[in-house]
């Protein structure tokens, strides 16, 4: 019987589960959805609990047919990445768990900067200073939430809490550990300097294990669980978009992919590192690579918020199809002069500017609702192709593959192809996170040798979209006028 493998994605909004075999097949999918809590302004929250729930019931799900359990040999995790959350001797949560997007700790970031300056987090972990991100948070809990800090024997991110909850080993990433700050990149080690500006000792930290390697087989608690073996092997994962990024076959130098969900980022892989350009740097699921990484963090949101809050209708949002097809039957580029600026809690490229907000400039009368969504779709491309443009000035891009949430519109996809005037690879997949992860998970278990040979054998296959010529030509003039216009008024 062929040996299978489930690969998960933890994400914000949602855990799923693919279970597939070594041939890349995908033979049952699950999703489970949970809540974010913001109980005040800036906050953002999540139950820790939720995810590991979210994990039993997915991989239950997928592995509920007869007979498939007892074929599953490993799994890996592909999670968010910067969430931090307290627990105690058991690995069970002290509180809920402070998210990645954050906003707290602002006293604290200016802490940092004061005393370390902002350029030594870029150069140690990759990740520019953030305001939610670990080591700022730990140090706030220091400071606000003196009983939790004295009560705590670990602070876990996603992928080590559900690796402790699995294996009773709290193990880390290397593409992971680095936006949560608190380690040299460069090093593949904890920083005394970070550890102790965020008030932590290392032994409270997990243990940092590169992508794709063995962290231990599963507990007698969590096989149960879970249903499975307790020889299934948990093996080392990645964060959401270095899975992203793997599941979509990018494996060499020079080649992106453009994760497409409610931020839009640009992932690429490189031989060495680029401390000089700004981007996140991190270590990837492929050795002997980096990757650099740029987020625009309004992109699928700005066209979610236009039909929720926007162009319903007795509270009724506007659906996808809806917005796709009617875009499309009226597609002209350009939205009749209309542009869209996502600038949605300020901008963060191709200048950092924080005051200014989103946009729509050049309304007029005769606009409709569908040259509205039209122009937030243009807007979101114009961003990332921005992006795009900056990264391949410092290290060449030679093959870019779109994945997520745009796959889903043809017009989207034809609007990329168009403005960046290049070539666009898809496939046919939607859960690419899942399917790095389960490569990842087939070679802890020794079912392949190496992540490259993995990828090889389990990428989906892809299909080719073409600019088309006399758009093209219209979206470069449109393309250096939105440029212009944002230089102007946001001064960007």
């Amino acid at each position: 019987m062929m040996p299978l493998v489930v690969g998960i994605d933890v994400g914000t909004g949602s855990t799923k589960a693919l279970l597939m075999d070594v041939h890349g097949n995908i033979l049952a999918r699950h999703a489970v959805q949970y809540p974010l809590y913001t109980p005040e302004i800036g906050y953002s929250e999540q139950c820790a609990q939720d995810w590991w729930n979210a994990v039993v019931t997915c991989v239950r799900s997928v592995c509920a047919a007869r007979d498939i359990a007892s074929r599953v040999k490993g799994i890996a995790l592909s999670t968010q990445g910067g969430t931090i959350v307290p627990v105690d001797q058991g690995f069970a949560p002290l509180g809920r768990a402070i998210v990645w997007n954050d906003r707290r700790c602002d006293h604290e970031r200016q802490e940092f900067m004061d005393q370390l300056g902002e350029e030594l987090m870029y150069q140690a972990t990759g990740w520019n200073l953030g305001t939610g991100l670990p080591a700022l948070v730990l140090r706030h809990m220091r400071n606000q939430q003196e009983d939790i800090y004295a009560r705590a024997h670990m602070y876990l991110s996603v992928h080590d809490f559900l690796a402790a909850r699995l294996t009773g080993r709290a193990a880390v990433d290397l593409s992971n550990a680095g936006i949560n700050q608190l380690i040299n990149i460069r090093e593949g080690k904890y920083s005394p300097q970070l550890t102790q500006f965020a008030m932590v000792d290392e032994q409270q930290l997990p243990e940092l294990i590169p992508s794709g390697e063995y962290i231990g087989t599963l507990t007698a608690s969590a096989a149960e669980a879970l249903g499975l073996s307790e020889d299934v092997v948990l093996s080392s994962g990645a964060h959401d978009q270095y899975a992203v990024s793997l599941g979509a076959g990018i494996v060499n130098s020079g080649d992106a992919v453009i994760g497409t969900g409610t931020a839009w980022v640009v992932t690429a892989l490189q031989d060495t590192p680029d401390f000089e350009s700004g981007f996140a740097q991190s270590i990837p699921t492929v050795a002997g690579k980096w990757g650099s990484m740029i987020s625009i963090s309004n992109g699928g949101i700005s066209l979610d918020w236009f039909r929720k809050k926007v162009a319903c209708a007795n509270a009724e949002a506007l659906s996808y199809d809806v917005i796709n097809d009617t875009v499309s039957k009226q597609f002209k580029p350009g939205s009749r002069g209309l542009c869209f600026y996502p600038y949605f809690g300020g901008a963060s490229f191709p200048v950092k500017n924080h005051r200014v907000k989103a946009a729509f400039l050049g309304m007029d009368l005769s606009h409709e609702w569908a040259h509205f969504a039209q122009a937030v779709m243009e807007g979101t491309v114009y961003q990332i192709c921005w992006a795009l443009e900056r990264m391949h000035a410092h290290r060449p891009i030679h093959q870019i593959t779109v994945a997520g949430g745009a796959l889903k519109s043809p017009i989207w996809l034809q609007m990329i192809a168009n403005i960046f005037n290049r070539t666009i690879y898809i496939t046919d997949v939607d859960d690419l996170a899942c399917v790095g992860a389960a490569m990842l998970a087939t070679v802890g278990c020794k079912l392949y040798s190496d992540v490259v040979t993995a990828c090889l054998k389990m990428s989906p296959p892809k299909k080719q979209i073409e600019p088309q010529a006399s758009e093209a030509n219209e979206y470069a003039s449109l393309f250096k006028e939105y440029k212009k216009q944002a230089q102007s008024l946001f001064a960007l």
